[in-house]
Formats: C-alpha cells, structure tokens, sequence
C-alpha cells in the first residue's frame, strides 16, 4: 500500500511538473504573422489638431506572446507603421524610420486587452505634413518586430499587412485620352475599387480587379451588399470580395479549388461577367439577342460567351472594332475599359 502511495505521489509531481513546464513554453514567433482588418479615422484634438487613429486585429499566435511575456518579463514583440503620401514610396522601401511601439499587453480606449492601434501626429511624425484628406491621399500597412532576448538574431520582421487608405486619391497613373472622361464619372459615382485606385489604366485588368469592379457596380446599383461566400473553397486567395462576387454568380474558379486571382481576363470573359452581373440587378429584364447579328469575327467567340457578347454590344456596353466590327473576343480586356463597361451599364440602370 506503501509503495502505491509512493508511486501515485511521484507520479503526480511528474504530471505537475509537466503540466507547469507546458504553461511555461515560450511561444514561438512566425514571421507569417500580420495585423488584420485594418481601419483608419481622422479624428481631432480637443484644440481642433487633426490625428489619424489606426486599429488592426492581432492574430491568436500574437496574443499568446503578449500574454506570455506579460508574464515572463518585458516584452520583445513590436509593431511598426509604414507610410506613404498619394503615389509616392513607403518610409519603409526608401530607407526612411517607421513609426513603432512595443505590442504588450494593456488596454486600448475600446477596453480591449491587447494593443492593437496606433496615433499618428503630424507633430510626433513630421513626414505627415499639415493633415489635408481633401488633397491628399494617404496609406498606411502595419507589421510585426520580434527580437528574441539574449539572442544574436537582432530582429525578426513579419510580413506588411494589407494596406489602408484615406484621403482624396488621384484615381489612375495612366490612362488613354478617351477613357479620361468615363473614368472621371466612374469616380464620382464610386464605381473604382480601392484596389484599383492610382493603377496603370492601360494595363491588363486581372480576375481580382474585375470581381471587385463587377461587385462594386451591383452594390452601387442595388444599394445591397454580399456576404462573402463560405466556407473559402479557393487556395490561393482570402479576398472578400471575391468570395462575394463568387457567393453572387457573377465569378467562378478556375478549377474547385483555384481562382488564379492575378490571371488577366480577355473581352468575352468581360463581357459574360458583366452580363451576369446585370441579370442579378435586374433579373426581370429581357436578355433577348435575337435581332443582333453576328461580328465579322463571330466563329472566334466561344459559344459560351456568345450572348454575352451580343447583348453587350446591343446595349452599347461593349463595343467593337470601329473599323472592322469585330468583337476581338480573345483580346485582353484594359482596366480603363472594363470601368468604362461598368459605369455604361450603371448608367443604363439609372431613371
């Protein structure tokens, strides 16, 4: 009896042992770590200054180092924010210091236990300027610092997250003199996606651009908004914006688990895009293309794009070759075009 009394009390420091050696374990830190869901607001001093209030969400794997280095001494864990003004370089890619604190554990106003926002002051960052977000357009990323205590490893940088901005972009880089002026009233009418604010508009739109473009299109007309679709069945993108236009029909995959977001997409696939995104804003309506005749170019159009691409030139959406009439089905499609497409059929929409 002795000797099983022995054994279950050893036995019972070991599991103890154990058990406070596991709650002791230094978390490890993955540079794969980003802040997410980050949100700007301009806000005021009480003398009327103006300061801009930046939040972001730590991941679980954050907040377990904060946790235990609250615990177990100072903590090595720091954020840094980059900047940058209207088109020109980040602090970060010219050299120049970022703005950073230490990521501890302490309560922000919101109540919340881990730091999770930032206050930029023209007056503390002299790289803002006088604040003007009627002028200027302004980004801002946010990244983690570890720098392991008694360790050679100066510092360890995660990744940037994605970024934010606010203020009043200059809404393209480039773009051809015919598109300036749809351009223009595709801005004011809030049809241009942040991912697509300050781009080259001559260049070749991709199949994320093009979703966003098509979603904002359907929630501008619609006054609606979409729940991203879920569970994410795609690998190789987290956009919401896909999965929404994706949740809407208006985007498939390239295969059940791919979407290949940076693949660019060509006028036939515009066009079928875009026409299904106008069958869900205005399911009713007659879709008919039995009086529009066939391009010269009609045998290069895959049959599956076939309405699409007559309906579009029907309605005035998509044109052809003023030359020649032909569609061009297979043609890549410009990020100037695919926005002027968007904002025709907007404006068809209105009374």
């Amino acid at each position: 009896m002795k000797r099983l009394l022995f054994f279950l009390t050893v036995l019972t420091l070991l599991l103890n042992t154990c058990l406070i050696s596991l709650a002791e374990t230094k978390p490890v830190f993955d540079p794969k770590w980003t802040p997410q869901d980050l949100k700007i607001e301009l806000k005021t001093y009480p003398d009327g200054r103006p300061y801009f209030y930046l939040t972001w969400l730590n991941s679980q794997g954050v907040l377990d180092m904060i946790s235990y280095w609250d615990e177990n001494g100072e903590a090595p864990l720091s954020y840094y924010v980059d900047v940058k003004i209207d088109e020109g370089s980040w602090q970060y890619d010219v050299g120049l210091n970022m703005f950073g604190n230490s990521l501890h554990a302490g309560y922000d106003e919101s109540g919340i236990f881990d730091i999770r926002f930032a206050v930029l002051d023209p007056e503390n960052q002299d790289y803002l300027g006088n604040i003007d977000i009627k002028s200027n357009y302004y980004s801002f990323r946010v990244c983690y610092s570890y720098s392991e205590p008694d360790s050679d490893v100066l510092e360890v940088q995660s990744a940037f997250s994605k970024p934010i901005s606010i203020g009043t972009p200059s809404y393209y880089q480039a773009a051809s003199e015919w598109a300036k002026p749809e351009l223009q009233q595709a801005s004011e009418a809030g049809l241009i996606p942040s991912l697509l604010v300050g781009a080259d508009m001559t260049k070749p739109i991709t199949r994320e651009e093009f979703c966003e473009l098509a979603l904002a299109l359907y929630e501008k007309t619609t006054n609606l908004t979409v729940e991203p679709f879920a569970p994410n069945p795609f690998k190789d993108t987290v956009n919401a914006q896909i999965l929404k236009a994706y949740a809407l029909g208006i985007t498939n995959g390239t295969s059940e688990t791919t979407f290949e977001p940076q693949k660019t997409i060509n006028r036939q696939e515009c066009a079928t895009m875009l026409l299904r995104a106008l069958k869900k804003i205005t399911p009713t309506a007659d879709f008919s293309i039995a009086d529009v005749t066939d391009f010269p170019d009609q045998k290069e159009i895959d049959n599956w794009a076939v309405e699409a691409a007559k309906y579009m030139s029907k309605i005035k959406v998509v044109k052809g070759d003023a030359y020649t009439g032909n569609f061009m089905p297979k043609a890549s499609a410009a990020r100037e075009a695919a926005i002027a497409m968007s904002l025709r059929i907007y404006q068809n929409q209105k009374p």
